[in-house]
């Protein structure tokens, strides 16, 4: 039998990417379209909507998906509400509803769409949670001040997943965190991705502690790692 993979947040040239990436790696795909995105998904594909500011929006695609499923070996979470960047910066005038909105969405939103899922997660064989964000997410990566809605919204998602990772990795957990292009083209966005979120990287050079297995890690779409 297949494994399941939850996207949630496969509207975007991202989400799209990894919809068409893991059918080819033959998984059975259960995707998330982000209220109010409208990207047509291949027919295999389970759809659902889930509106990343609600908790029972996330409850009830968690819902349909167990009972079309029963479980979820892996879940993405793609939310990403600063597509377009801020050019203004922190010295600026600062737009207050914009950060929280962002935090709303880009932080809570995946955290939602995690709590809803984790019952399926437990379910299942596979235990991997990943997340898609950007390198704008890092502190010591950051060299401007523009589009500061985007830099305060995604850090504390890295935090979160940190926080999952200690609570859940001695419970078979393992997390992926994978930093998107922000220059790439459709036919680039979420580039490697779904290797990354699938190979297994415990047996790799590194030692069993400093694998990616036992320590929460940063990449990018080059699989070179991110500090945080």
């Amino acid at each position: 039998m297949n494994k399941v993979v939850m996207i949630a947040g496969a509207g975007d040239a991202v989400g799209i990417r990894l919809v068409k990436d893991f059918l080819k790696k033959e998984y059975t795909v259960a995707a998330a379209l982000l209220e109010g995105q409208d990207a047509q998904l291949p027919e295999e594909v389970y759809s659902v909507v889930i509106n990343p500011l609600c908790q029972q929006s996330a409850t009830d695609a968690a819902k349909a998906v167990e009972d079309k499923f029963g479980a979820v070996d892996l879940l993405v979470v793609n939310m990403d509400n600063c597509t377009e960047r801020d050019e203004k910066t922190i010295l600026d005038e600062p737009d207050y509803d914009a950060m929280k909105l962002a935090y709303e969405y880009n932080s809570l939103g995946p955290l939602r769409t995690i709590e809803a899922f984790l019952p399926l997660l437990e379910k299942g064989g596979g235990k991997r949670i990943c997340a898609v964000t950007s390198v704008d997410s890092s502190n010591n990566m950051t060299r401007d001040m523009r589009d500061f809605p985007g830099h305060v919204s995604k850090a504390p998602l890295n935090m979160a997943m940190n926080q999952l990772f200690n609570g859940l990795r001695p419970e078979g957990y393992t997390f992926r965190m994978y930093c998107k292009d922000p220059t790439a083209g459709p036919d680039k966005a979420g580039e490697f991705a779904v290797e990354y979120f699938t190979r297994n990287r415990s047996n790799e050079p590194e030692s069993y502690k400093h694998s990616d297995e036992n320590r929460l890690v940063l990449r990018d779409w080059m699989g070179i790692e991110i500090p945080w």
